[in-house]
């Protein structure tokens, strides 16, 4: 999949997981702060990306690190880029 499309598809998926409720999300956008993330929603999202991008596990320590939408589009594309 395209970098552009895959950043896309992690916007859609952090936005349809907020926690205050389905959204348009930009790279910008903080994921405690503006979408209502907490610990557990975060692993939750952690999860549903590993499926829908099949990455390898992504530590809990690396999902807890994720401050804005663009760190997360970061780490989909470099767990996307290593080998299974």
């Amino acid at each position: 999949m395209p970098e552009d499309q895959q950043a896309e598809r992690v916007r859609e998926l952090v936005g349809a997981m907020s926690p205050l409720g389905a959204r348009t999300v930009t790279s910008s956008d903080r994921v405690v702060d503006d979408l209502g993330y907490d610990s557990v929603a975060i692993l939750e999202l952690a999860l549903a990306l590993e499926v829908e991008f099949d990455l390898q596990a992504i530590a809990e320590d690396q999902a807890v690190d994720l401050l804005t939408v663009g760190d997360i589009e970061q780490l989909v594309g470099q767990l996307a880029r290593k080998p299974a």
